[in-house]
């Protein structure tokens, strides 16, 4: 039987979940690799109107921009230029707010029977799952989140026989496909269904008919075919060598995302028990949402950046079941302990519910109504004092620094700087070049054919790749400056008899992190 909706509780809820997910946001202030380049396309499009189609920002081979996330960068940079830090933190706390809503909002369309669609301790936890995998601040995967968990609530309505809502999906692909390559999740959902459907027996031309628009709606984009070439290419390449392709559950990852991995373990045991408990035979069983959350459980295990997906969707879609097996558990309690005064079961109910939501307002207020809400840019995170280095020496030309630091120094240094390659990788460079990147930080194979092969001036090297002492020993470089985490080298041909040193002052940095030599106004393609 559903439960009857306690209009107080549900506007009690979307408020406590808001304050919850905007407050945590502005907890994490350490900015993503990726932001650099994002600012730097952002503030290009703003500021003249035009989509950047050629890189500008490296001396190494590139192909043409397609800058699958330009849409997202806009937002980045409108949300810097009027408001600030607090502009990217409150923008990405909006944002993850919104996203959860909408989970509650598809778990209502669903009619649970169990329970309530709105406890909050659920999507608290849900948020908390996802946290790691979003990001330290905001990033583009965060819109193909909300694209995503729309998409998963319109079509969840058309199975409850709403079908108009069909008709939104193509008008969402068209933003989508312009703000995040991530709208391929869209398209793979859209199959999904179609194939659950199918096996349930259902109607599926809706289905697929929605499924050919939301395909021929990716042709409007700046790029025109091509990008939708670059899109399905994308999609189905090998990223072996970027982290947050990799396994969570490969040894490098073995003790890290254990939120993720209690949320998965969790919820294949809530599925297992539901499915036994009920006695679903294959005929009763819903193939589109089994369907639906074993490719999500096969995604997160294979690919770090597919957690999200899986924790949205799965944590949606078995809302219900959750709660019928742990109202199941409470019953058997109760009757074990003998408590059967109903009175004094939801008095403890009420205590409970109050002590909650208390508990997640006093969490979430202190870092929500802080006035200074500041990204911040860290020694272990950024080599901000070799780039500094580089700044005051005027150290100019071709920079090699490794991938995850490319955007930042670009800029930072830019124009006086190239940079080898950084985190757009096959947006702009060709794949190989990464593998190129790989070997010489780890000396494998021909590692020296990346200096050898294009001019290089300085570089900034990790204390922590073998390449460091390598390079150390090689005559033809010397060692200029250096801290805890990093060394700049010169050519051993240009050293200077003495240097400038960066000032050691953590305010310095953060005060002038977003500062930056890039005339955005300027036409670069």
């Amino acid at each position: 039987m559903e439960k009857k909706e306690n209009i107080f509780l549900k506007y009690l809820f979307i408020i406590s979940i808001t304050i919850f997910c905007v407050g945590m946001s502005c907890v994490s202030n350490i900015p993503d690799n990726d932001l650099w380049a994002r600012l730097i396309a952002g503030g290009h499009i703003v500021e003249n109107l035009s989509i950047l189609k050629h890189d500008f920002l490296s001396y190494t081979p590139t192909h043409i921009w397609y800058d699958h996330e330009w849409g997202a960068s806009v937002f980045f940079y409108l949300a810097l230029k009027y408001f600030g830090d607090s502009g990217l933190i409150l923008l990405k706390g909006i944002l993850t707010a919104i996203v959860i809503l909408i989970c509650y909002k598809t778990v209502a369309v669903r009619k649970p029977e169990s329970t309530l669609p709105y406890n909050i301790l659920y999507f608290a936890i849900m948020f908390l799952a996802v946290y790691k995998s979003l990001g330290p601040t905001i990033r583009c995967l965060l819109f193909t989140c909300l694209f995503f968990s729309l998409y998963l609530y319109l079509l969840e309505k058309v199975r409850n026989g709403q079908d108009k809502y069909l008709c939104f999906l193509p008008v969402i692909m068209v933003f989508w496909g312009n703000i995040h390559g991530g709208c391929m999740s869209g398209i793979g959902l859209i199959v999904l269904y179609c194939i659950g459907e199918f096996l349930n027996k259902k109607p599926v031309k809706k289905y697929v008919i929605t499924l050919i628009v939301c395909l021929l709606t990716l042709f409007i984009n700046p790029y025109g075919i091509e990008y939708v070439k670059f899109l399905f290419f994308a999609a189905g390449m090998e990223r072996e060598y970027i982290s947050e392709w990799a396994s969570p559950f490969c040894s490098k990852y073995i003790n890290a995302y254990m939120q993720y991995k209690l949320y998965l373990l969790v919820m294949i045991v809530v599925q297992i028990l539901w499915l036994i408990k009920n006695k679903i035979t294959y005929e009763k069983l819903d193939k589109t949402k089994l369907i639906i959350i074993i490719t999500m459980i096969y995604l997160s295990v294979t690919h770090i950046r597919h957690q999200s997906f899986f924790v949205l969707t799965v944590g949606t879609l078995l809302y219900d079941e959750f709660y019928s097996l742990f109202n199941s558990l409470i019953r058997f309690i109760r009757e074990k302990i003998k408590l059967n005064n109903e009175d004094v079961v939801q008095s403890i109910v009420l205590l409970k519910e109050v002590c909650v939501y208390f508990f997640i307002i006093i969490l979430s207020l202190p870092p929500l109504i802080a006035k200074n809400k500041e990204i911040r840019i860290t020694e272990t995170k950024y080599p901000r004092y070799a780039i500094e280095f580089i700044k005051i020496n005027q150290l100019k030309g071709n920079l090699f620094i490794n991938f995850d630091w490319g955007s930042y120094a670009a800029y930072k240094l830019y124009p006086d700087n190239l940079i080898v390659m950084d985190g757009r990788y096959e947006e702009v460079y060709n794949p190989d070049l990464l593998l190129e990147l790989k070997n010489f930080h780890l000396l494998k194979n021909d590692w020296y054919k990346i200096i050898r092969d294009f001019k290089t001036d300085v570089m900034v090297l990790e204390k922590e790749y073998p390449v460091y002492n390598e390079i150390m020993k090689n005559k033809d470089w010397t060692l200029v400056f250096e801290n805890n985490i990093a060394g700049v080298f010169v050519p051993s041909n240009t050293v200077k008899s003495e240097y400038l040193l960066p000032v050691p002052n953590d305010e310095y940095y953060n005060k002038t992190k977003f500062n930056t030599n890039i005339n955005f106004k300027e036409k670069k393609d």
